[in-house]
């Protein structure tokens, strides 16, 4: 496993003062019931030969790689730094959750929205404070709440509160015949008879949609981008982390590798997360998986779903709607830095590259890693072809999809 260079790429501490999570935090267990604007400023993050002595690493004294040193967890500490939370909806739907005590409020709603599918604006959280509810930005700490906690969920799934809406005969459903959608989570294969993993996008405005997002989206940049380095985009959300099937330890819902990955790339390439949520939940998840504060690597910025194109592609002679993640809205934000020549983006759905296919590398989706032994060897083997192609002058023309047997 390549590690950092010390003298040269290793980043200093990144010094989130606005952030009390770290390595340590822990995701929820669930129980179903029974019928019995941080946006940080680029200071001088583009300094690749600084050092900085709290994180210089004796390799004499130890064997460990910097990325494996990085991304160890002490558990004990996990343990006493840990707050164990009783959360019920509706009487009898119970989720027990294992939260940092430094955690804030919004944090813990967005856990909640991966297991109930209540929006974390919409949720109401009582029984934290007595006769008032807590603000987001409220840690749980500051709150004095303690260990044992029971909390009572006030919401309604957004689906639910939509269901009727269609009913009345004044206001029919659109008739939608022509257009499938498609699960979020659901993949689909590229039409072989299109040309393989050739593009199959027949929308016509979504040159007009991808211009107006690149004028208006906003980019809340995490660390200076860095003269000369390729570009990583990386998915999130079963790509790097299990975000549903929870084990109450985010050390065993973080895919095997993330860090080792991270930490081994950064000197060649710029590190960019965009997952398909909102910005206040992947904020959340980058944080509670320490990719924010990890001494050896930094990430340069994190977009959200505000930054996707929907449109439509064929399949088999049917149409169907999805949306994308549009390399093009980065290419053009960042010109001098970053282009299709220099660009990798991983996702574990091959439909996200529909308007990019020549720099999509398809990974294996990361799911149930609370029932399996952690044996996921993916991103160890996607560290070896990074630090591979990284040595070519140009991304152009390699084909991604045999990445598992590139020599």
């Amino acid at each position: 496993m390549a590690s950092v260079n010390p003298e040269t790429d290793k980043p200093d501490v990144i010094d989130n003062k606005n952030n009390n999570n770290n390595d340590s935090n822990t995701l929820p267990r669930k129980r179903h019931c029974t019928e019995s604007d941080t946006e940080a400023a680029a200071n001088d993050n583009d300094n690749d030969n600084g050092t900085d002595t709290d994180t210089d690493t004796d390799d004499s004294d130890n064997d460990t790689t910097a990325g494996q040193a990085g991304s160890l967890i002490d558990e004990d500490e996990m343990v006493r730094e840990s707050l164990s939370l009783e959360v019920t909806w509706k009487g009898c739907e119970k989720y027990n959750l294992r939260i940092p005590k430094y955690a804030t409020i919004l944090s813990v709603k967005v856990l909640i929205e991966e297991l109930t599918e209540i929006d974390a604006d919409s949720q109401k959280l009582l029984g934290l404070v007595r006769g008032k509810l807590p603000k987001d930005n409220d840690t749980l700490v500051s709150l004095g709440v303690v260990d044992g906690t029971k909390i009572r969920l006030v919401g309604t799934r957004a689906a639910d509160r939509f269901k009727g809406l269609h009913r009345c005969p004044l206001h029919p459903p659109p008739d939608n015949s022509d257009v499938t959608g498609i699960s979020p989570d659901v993949d689909y294969p590229w039409d072989e008879t299109q040309g393989g993993r050739r593009s199959q996008v027949v929308s016509r405005n979504w040159r007009a949609a991808l211009d107006k997002i690149v004028e208006s989206a906003d980019i809340r940049l995490l660390n200076a981008p860095r003269p000369g380095k390729r570009l990583l985009v990386l998915d999130l959300d079963y790509t790097l982390f299990d975000c549903k099937n929870v084990s109450g330890n985010v050390a065993d819902m973080a895919r095997p590798g993330l860090h080792e990955l991270l930490a081994s790339v950064y000197p060649q390439y710029d590190l960019v997360v965009w997952s398909q949520t909102k910005w206040h939940v992947v904020e959340s998840k980058i944080t509670l998986l320490g990719m924010l504060t990890h001494p050896l690597y930094r990430i340069t910025t994190a977009l959200d779903i505000s930054t996707m194109l929907t449109v439509k592609s064929v399949r088999g002679g049917q149409v169907m709607t999805h949306q994308v993640k549009p390399l093009e809205f980065i290419w053009a934000r960042f010109p001098e830095q970053y282009n299709k020549e220099n660009t990798v983006h991983v996702d574990d759905l091959s439909r996200n590259f529909a308007l990019n296919y020549q720099n999509g590398l398809k990974i294996r989706q990361f799911k149930r890693a609370d029932t399996k032994p952690r044996s996921d060897a993916e991103l160890f083997k996607l560290t070896a072809y990074l630090l591979k192609i990284a040595e070519l002058p140009s991304f152009d023309g390699l084909d991604h999809s045999q990445w598992r047997s590139y020599r």
